[in-house]
């Protein structure tokens, strides 16, 4: 979200409009877009793939020649096939991808890998990419821009990634107030008992981690250190870079 809204104020002289992916009542929705519309959509890297959920409402998008800037967000390892995906699902959907980026968060799974990232660097080359964006397509006569290249391949490398060798799990210290409940972007977490979750729906994105005020919720912790020390933690030492190209 930090990175993508700070795309889109390079656009502030024109109407700018939010679309929350990771609502799930969102998500229902269909989203239609004219030629004379911009979409800006990110989506973070999921096993160098978009998450499931995005590519399952992807598939509700439909542009009339519109022109899409595709962003993706990883943590620190790498994008693989995440914005080819992008690319492929919003070209067969009446889009014209115009410009693409790739920008580094702090992992889910691991706080010391990029940590407090997207950075004040970051920001500044995001500010740079959307300034450059809005004055290639001041310039620029849609139809007439070169096929975007982007890094991944077709087929894809990688499976979605569906399975996790965790899960979430909830301790004594839970008092039930269901903050976890209303922030889950899966609906995986019951309305009534927060302990009471859909394994086989989470997608351990650990919003529901986040925002527990009592800290009553983890990830199975032995499978999670083993993930951490095996590929994550080699990962610390080196700082990715953003990457950007306009068409």
């Amino acid at each position: 979200k930090k990175v993508v809204t700070g795309i889109a104020r390079s656009f502030k002289d024109y109407p700018v409009e939010e679309i929350n992916l990771t609502d799930y009542d969102v998500r229902q929705n269909h989203f239609r877009f004219t030629e004379n519309q911009l979409l800006i959509i990110g989506a973070p890297s999921y096993g160098g793939r978009i998450p499931t959920p995005v590519a399952d409402v992807l598939g509700r998008f439909k542009g009339i020649n519109t022109p899409v800037v595709l962003v993706t967000v990883y943590g620190n390892r790498a994008i693989d096939d995440t914005l080819m995906e992008l690319k492929k699902e919003l070209s067969d959907k009446g889009f014209i991808p115009v410009a693409a980026a790739s920008f580094i968060g702090q992992h889910t799974y691991l706080s010391d890998l990029a940590h407090g990232r997207p950075d004040e660097k970051d920001m500044e080359i995001v500010k740079e990419f959307g300034d450059k964006l809005r004055e290639r397509l001041r310039l620029a006569v849609i139809y007439d821009m070169k096929d975007l290249d982007v890094p991944g391949s077709y087929p894809y490398e990688k499976p979605p990634m569906t399975q996790f060798p965790f899960n979430v799990e909830t301790n004594e210290y839970c008092i039930y107030c269901m903050l976890c409940a209303g922030v889950c972007p899966m609906k995986a977490i019951s309305d009534s008992n927060p302990r009471d979750i859909n394994n086989d729906v989470c997608i351990r994105c650990g919003a529901c981690i986040r925002i527990c005020p009592a800290q009553a919720k983890s990830f199975t912790e032995e499978p999670l250190n083993a993930l951490r020390d095996r590929l994550l933690r080699p990962l610390c030492s080196e700082r990715k870079e953003p990457w950007y190209t306009i068409g």
